[in-house]
This record gives C-alpha cells, sequence and structure tokens, in this order.
C-alpha cells in the first residue's frame, strides 16, 4: 500500500501522468526516513527539511501541511503495510503539482509515501569494511540547490554506477573546487588525531540528518568536531573513513586505493547512536 496526499491506495490504483512534474522534471524533494518500533526517527529533523526545501523551490505545502499531519500520514500508512510497531524504510516525496513546461503554472504540492519492513530497530555497522574511490566524471555544483534531497538525483545515479560497475562499496563525489562533496548516498566522515571531520555546507553535501545527528552527538561526547574542506590527500592521511545516512546509520570504510582504515571510532559511535536512537 502507497499514501497519497495521505489517502492509502493499492498499487493497482496508482496512476501516473505523463504531466507529473515529479516525473517529468524531476521538480521536488524527498526525505528518506528511518522508523524503529513505529517510531519515527528524528521526525523534527526531517520535517524541518522538507520546509526549508519547499521553502527554496516555491513549494506550497498547504495550511493543513504540519508536522502532525506528516508524522500522521507516515503512521497511517505504516499501519496499513506492516503493523504499529514496524521496523521500516521510509521515502515522502513532495512535488509541484502538473502542469506547464519548465514554467509551472501552480506552486501547489502533493506528496506520496511509501515504505519498506525492516528487519531490525537497531543501527549495526557493517562487518567488512568499504573499499572506496573518488568519482571523477562529474563533479557537484556549489549552489543553494546543493543541500537539498532532490528528486533530480542523475550524478548520484550515474556515481553508484559507476561504483557498482568498478566493485567498491562506494564512491567520492567532488565539488566544483575539486574538494571532497560527500558518497553517493552519504555524508563523510574523517578521524584525525581523535577529531571528526566533515564538509562544511558550503562544500555542496546534502544537509544530511545523520550528519547533523553524529556532530550533535560527538559534541555531547566531547570529540571535538571540524566542518572543514576535504582534500583528497585529506582521506589518505585519516586515521579512520566512516560514511553516514538515515537508514544505515554509520558505514565504515577499510580502503580507500593503497591506504587501509580500522573503526575502533566508528563502533564507538555506532553504540552512541543507538543509546541516542533508543533511549
Amino acid at each position: 500500500m502507497y499514501s497519497f496526499q495521505g489517502e492509502i491506495i493499492s498499487e493497482s490504483e496508482l496512476c501516473i501522468s505523463p504531466a507529473n512534474r515529479a516525473f517529468r522534471y524531476g521538480d521536488g524533494v524527498f526525505e528518506t526516513i528511518r522508523v524503529a518500533k513505529g517510531r519515527i526517527l528524528w521526525s523534527k529533523m526531517h520535517f524541518d527539511r522538507l520546509q526549508h526545501a519547499a521553502d527554496i523551490l516555491r513549494l506550497n505545502t498547504g495550511k493543513d501541511f504540519s508536522k502532525s499531519s506528516f508524522e500522521q500520514s507516515i503512521v497511517t500508512l505504516l499501519k496499513a503495510n506492516h503493523g504499529g510497531n514496524a521496523n521500516a524504510r521510509v521515502r515522502f516525496a513532495l512535488f509541484r503539482n502538473e502542469g506547464g513546461l519548465y514554467a509551472p503554472i501552480t506552486n501547489s504540492a502533493s506528496f506520496f509515501i511509501e515504505s519498506e519492513e525492516m528487519d531490525s530497530h537497531l543501527f549495526e555497522l557493517n562487518n567488512k569494511g568499504l573499499l572506496i574511490d573518488i568519482y571523477p566524471e562529474i563533479r557537484k555544483p556549489l549552489n543553494e540547490l546543493s543541500s537539498l534531497k532532490s528528486l533530480n538525483a542523475q550524478l548520484y545515479v550515474l556515481a553508484s554506477i559507476s561504483k557498482r560497475e568498478k566493485g567498491l562499496g562506494d564512491v567520492l563525489i567532488m565539488n566544483d573546487s575539486g574538494n571532497i562533496a560527500e558518497a553517493s548516498s552519504s555524508n563523510v566522515f574523517l578521524v584525525k588525531n581523535g577529531h571528526l571531520i566533515t564538509p562544511s555546507q558550503d562544500q555542496g553535501a546534502v544537509d544530511g540528518i545523520m550528519r547533523r545527528v553524529i556532530i550533535e552527538l560527538a559534541r555531547e561526547n566531547d570529540i571535538p568536531v571540524l566542518e572543514s574542506v576535504l582534500t583528497e590527500e585529506h582521506v589518505s592521511a585519516a586515521d579512520e573513513i566512516f560514511l553516514t545516512n538515515t537508514i544505515q546509520g554509520i558505514r565504515w570504510v577499510s580502503a580507500f586505493g593503497q591506504r587501509r582504515y580500522f573503526n575502533s571510532f566508528a563502533r564507538k559511535l555506532t553504540d552512541l547512536l543507538n543509546a541516542k536512537a533508543h533511549p
């Protein structure tokens, strides 16, 4: 089952118009949300980020769209699909309503929600470290849209194809300045001399919810955090590397080129993350 504008519908009832602007232009944004035992993790962060993106894209969500309605729409779908105590991955897409070519005839927006059951409510660190490399073909532009989780995700699609073709766990995406912005579906953190280092928001990374959570978690536990410029040389000189996203939490990297890494920091942070997510 799916949710369109809060109404539960079956797959057979789905119908996408050729004029749908998400289909035609990628004209919208989305949130990927983790639910643990029926509880939406970091719901306010997700809603606030979604509303911020809507403001940038001039999407009119309507007077009835609120944090409460956002949460209720997700919970209603979860109950229809998985019951009330679900562990699930939820995708909440918000897009401009159809009409017009590049220039829309309206800024009103609709939402569509889908869910997929997950095995566990806990974040689990990967047993085998990821092999990563640079994705050199296309660089990410630096502008106001860089931080959004846009429905127009061609860069990430091509980067993900590249990592699959090369047999890698992930690839690092560079920005227009030649610095590291993020990975294909995650934010990136380095560990150096006990400090966490991650690309600052002006470096083009998506404003990741798990990125925010890890920064907050580190500071709560007196771990110094630096948001800065990251280069390929910084990666090679790091003590550890790990990637973060809302669904998988933390994934540690074992190799970049000839450089090898361990995971003691990633393991510690995963324990702290589970304690924070499930108090």
